[in-house]
């Protein structure tokens, strides 16, 4: 007979996050200084993307697929969590696959859970986390972090020379959740540190990475990591640029990655009547490596002026403007019936099996004295972008006017009724 896992506690999402907290702990270690950084820019900016959303929404499917009245796997399709609508590869790729990996750990008799649960950490103020899933079975406990991105693969331990690293985020989540919850971690002899990353950008890595750490690697990671956030509120943390600069939100302002500007700015221009040829290659070899280092700057200014337009701030000689419009064929075959008609062969509308745009038969149809009807064509604009004000055309207004727009039309409407 199998026992059911006992669930202690199933704690509702913190939307509040700690800026000495886990998701941040290898970026605190590493880089002090981007603390403070960090708190210099707009709370509002730092919205998480797509992915972060999309991530956020399937953590969200798993806290309900592990409650107390589970729904089924298949009708999680199409069901909204804040901005984002769970599809049907979300279930069969991401979600299945890891509540199968979840589902078996906890098949096993005695097993005991905590799911959600906000854990603070030792002798850091101010420094929790929620962790997603904490499990123990015998003199066993399993620290379980879902990471449900599809971009660059996460492990538990990661090779780095010769010294393997331990994942920041797991270690933050062993030590805090030993710290609030002692009495769940008496006489436990093992901490099992656990990665389920059911989709990366490597499709043949494994699902699951997991490292064993000990009472002793915990106890050395809680003084470093309190050395780190000390060192965060000092007058001179340490500034240093790495891989852990991906996810950061102070990129736009920090000088790590702000240098390269001033670089390019003081690039060299040759003097002399005659360069040797070598020395202007190395001048070409030192631009376009500056270059390359301005790129995520660029990217991370451009994606936070657009929230901040969003949001309905004013970001002095920026606007959204809708995307281009690109046009296709309403209805394909209705299209294609009305073409024959008009005279083209089947190899003047198909090529590769594939029917040509509207641009290629209408540059046909004019070689030919013929004229298109526009009822076959509809048009759409892709996406909204950042654009200079003189160059927005189809001005977008952010989602607070947006919101302030249909307010005013609800109300209008409903005094309209009352009267």
């Amino acid at each position: 007979m199998t026992v059911a896992p006992t669930a202690l506690h199933s704690a509702p999402i913190e939307p509040t996050h700690s800026p000495f907290g886990g998701s941040v702990a290898a970026r605190v270690l590493r880089c002090p200084a981007s603390v403070d950084l960090t708190r210099k820019g707009p709370a509002h900016l730092r919205r998480p993307s797509f992915y972060a959303d999309r991530g956020t929404t399937l953590h969200a499917a798993m806290t309900l697929l592990l409650g107390d009245d589970p729904p089924s796997l298949d009708s999680l399709t199409g069901r909204m969590f804040g901005d984002y609508v769970i599809t049907r590869d979300d279930v069969e790729i991401s979600l299945r696959p890891a509540f199968a990996y979840v589902d078996a750990l906890l098949d096993v008799p005695g097993a005991e859970f905590y799911l959600e649960r906000r854990v603070a950490f030792p002798t850091v103020d101010g420094a929790f986390g929620t962790l997603d899933l904490l499990v123990r079975i015998g003199r066993t406990i399993h620290v379980v972090d879902f990471k449900f991105g599809v971009g660059v693969r996460v492990l538990a331990l990661t090779p780095d020379g010769e010294e393997d690293i331990i994942n920041a985020q797991l270690l933050f989540y062993a030590a805090a959740a030993r710290h609030s919850l002692p009495e769940f971690f008496a006489e436990i002899e093992d901490v099992v540190l656990t990665i389920v990353q059911p989709v990366s950008v490597e499709i043949d890595a494994e699902m699951v990475s997991s490292v064993t750490v000990t009472h002793a690697e915990l106890d050395a990671f809680v003084a470093a990591y309190c050395g780190a956030c000390e060192e965060a509120l000092s007058d001179a943390p340490r500034l240093q640029p790495g891989s852990w600069c991906r996810f950061c939100p102070a990129r736009p302002i920090c000088p790590a990655h702000t240098a390269p500007l001033l670089d390019l700015a003081q690039l060299a221009v040759p003097t002399a009547v005659t360069v040797p040829k070598e020395a202007y290659l190395q001048l070409l070899a030192d631009g376009l490596n500056l270059v390359d280092a301005i790129k995520d700057i660029r990217i991370a200014l451009r994606d936070q002026a657009k929230r901040a337009l969003q949001n309905g701030d004013s970001v002095p000689g920026y606007a959204l403007s809708a995307g281009r419009a690109e046009r296709h064929w309403r209805d394909e075959i209705v299209a294609q019936v009305a073409l024959l008609s008009l005279g083209f062969d089947h190899d003047d509308i198909i090529e590769a099996e594939m029917m040509r745009s509207p641009k290629q038969i209408e540059l046909r149809a004019k070689a030919r004295g013929l004229k298109i009807s526009q009822e076959l064509i509809a048009s759409n604009r892709s996406g909204v972008s950042l654009v200079r004000v003189e160059n927005a055309h189809v001005p977008v207004p952010g989602r607070v006017e947006l919101a302030r727009k249909f307010s005013a039309a609800l109300k209008a409407f409903q005094e309209g009724g009352k009267s």
